[in-house]
């Protein structure tokens, strides 16, 4: 029991500091803002002994912290006045992740963090450890979990499957958008700070009014050359910044495999360890954009049970980091990938793909074309004059393509052993999700589904945190639909669907 057994084990001796450096990023703002505007003077004087309890808090936890290996779990206690004791029962820690950054690196010392399948915020924060104690928690939990020695992990060999050169995370960053991400921010901040009314400042007084209306009367061309030249100079801004931003978060990717565990590892500034147990892994996400197809390549990466959160992909949040199997990789090695974290899944053969329902097309045509009247009607209203209306004339032929193209590219298999869905054309998405993670299977039906005897069936497995994991497979038959939900449900089942034949070969359209 907790109770009795007493934990021992403590903290690193500079575990104090981090403690402090964490307290200080947190309120770092409300702190330069007191700083800078509390006091007209400058800096006023009470910030300085702010530091003395932020010191001393972090001095009492690191004093009286304690964690131990219980006889059924991992012990942890912290406090005096208000005391909490913690056990964590080991057949329920699923990952135990380390972070380090310039600091902790410096110090060789890492920021443990222990998961459970219940997902949210870790279960037990560590702050920090020695990279030799963390190793040693990792290893004792896990023997203890899988009921094995220390000995037997230790010379379990480690085969390297994925090892990311500078190059392909340079390729990573030319295809990522998370650039934009940072060009906003930082455009927000200059703008905050005033340095973007100063630039404009500049530029009126390089360039007098009568040179820019005398630049601005040479012509149409002219005006749309500096237009097309700015989009350029921006796209190239962004591209850098999310060169940048990749080999800073991916620097030395490397994926390998353990036993029955996958280890990535990654990162520059913020080295990231993260432990991906293959039973864990709910389902398998390759996203291919059209720059990925320019590159010859596709990203992967995996739900874990109990690994959602609210940020959405690429987020590297504490509650939800991607889970990356693979942020670039070949076509072909992708296949090889995806059949190590699903072992229990045919990932090899060719899926029987089923197409939505013969109406589909139409009732996507109709949605769209529906927006674009919407959205003309609203100008022609706000300019009081109907030539907004003529943007239907470009509406309608987009609309009869987009939904000509989205039918074709979405499509359906129900394996014995696997849910694959594939959609999108321009970013085309794959998810495979075993049968046997399928947490519920629900026949959702819309008053238009209803009308057209139409519905949709989504899929939540233990892993799906954001709404973009959310499998949804929309404008199918109602029968259908109905017997694909019912037969998820029963994931033991191998019998076909009623009226789906098991010989339905996939058909390019």
């Amino acid at each position: 029991m907790a109770d009795e057994f007493q934990p021992q084990l403590r903290l690193h001796p500079m575990s104090w500091l981090f403690g402090v450096v964490t307290f200080i990023r947190q309120f770092l703002l409300p702190l330069l803002a007191a700083a800078l505007f509390g006091s007209k003077d400058g800096m006023p004087s009470w910030l300085g002994f702010m530091i003395v309890p932020m010191i001393g808090a972090a001095l009492w936890k690191q004093y009286f912290y304690r964690y131990g290996f219980g006889p059924g779990g991992l012990v942890i206690r912290e406090g005096v006045l208000f005391k909490n004791v913690r056990q964590i029962d080991y057949s329920r820690i699923e990952n135990i992740d380390t972070q380090r950054n310039v600091l902790h690196r410096l110090l060789r010392v890492a920021e443990v963090r222990v998961e459970t399948s219940t997902g949210g915020k870790p279960e037990a924060l560590i702050q920090v450890l020695s990279m030799e104690s963390a190793t040693a928690l990792r290893q004792t939990v896990f023997a203890a979990r899988e009921e094995r020695s220390d000995r037997v992990i230790e010379e379990a060999t480690e085969e390297t499957l994925l090892h990311l050169p500078p190059a392909e995370i340079v390729r990573f960053g030319l295809i990522d958008n998370r650039g934009m991400v940072v060009v906003a921010g930082l455009f927000g901040l200059l703008y905050e700070a005033g340095f973007m009314a100063a630039w404009i400042d500049s530029i009126e007084e390089r360039f007098a009014p009568v040179q820019m209306d005398a630049l601005i009367a040479r012509g149409l061309l002219l005006q749309a050359a500096l237009a097309l030249g700015s989009l350029i100079a921006v796209l190239i801004v962004v591209r850098l910044f999310s060169v940048a931003l990749a080999l800073v978060t991916l620097y030395d990717f490397k994926l390998t495999q353990i036993a029955t565990d996958f280890r990535v590892r990654y990162g520059l500034l913020t080295r990231v360890s993260l432990t991906l147990r293959l039973a864990r892994i709910q389902a398998v996400h390759q996203t291919e954009t059209m720059l990925h197809r320019l590159f010859g390549r596709v990203s992967l990466r995996v739900d874990l049970a109990g690994g959602g959160g609210t940020a959405e992909q690429g987020g590297e949040s504490d509650g939800h980091r991607t889970r990356w199997l693979a942020p670039l990789v070949r076509l072909e090695q992708s296949v090889d990938l995806t059949a190590r974290a699903l072992p229990d899944t045919d990932v090899r053969t060719h899926p029987q793909w089923q197409p939505l329902a013969e109406g589909a097309r139409r009732r996507i045509f109709a949605k769209s074309v529906a927006w674009w009247l919407i959205g003309s009607g609203i100008l022609a209203l706000v300019f009081r004059a109907y030539s907004p209306l003529l943007i239907l004339l470009v509406g309608a032929p987009l609309s009869i393509w987009y939904a000509s193209m989205y039918v074709r590219y979405t499509r359906w298999a129900l394996q014995p052993d696997a849910l694959i869905f594939r959609s999108g054309w321009l970013t085309r998405k794959l998810v495979i999700v075993p049968r046997n993670r399928v947490q519920a299977s629900l026949v959702e039906e819309s008053p238009f589904d209803r009308r057209h005897r139409m519905a949709s069936v989504a899929v939540d497995t233990a892993g799906a945190g954001s709404r973009s994991d959310t499998i949804r497979i929309p404008y199918l038959d109602r029968d259908i639909a109905v017997a694909l939900s019912r037969s998820l449900y029963l994931s033991s089942s191998r019998a076909p669907i009623e009226g789906i034949s098991d010989t339905a070969e996939f058909e390019a359209v």
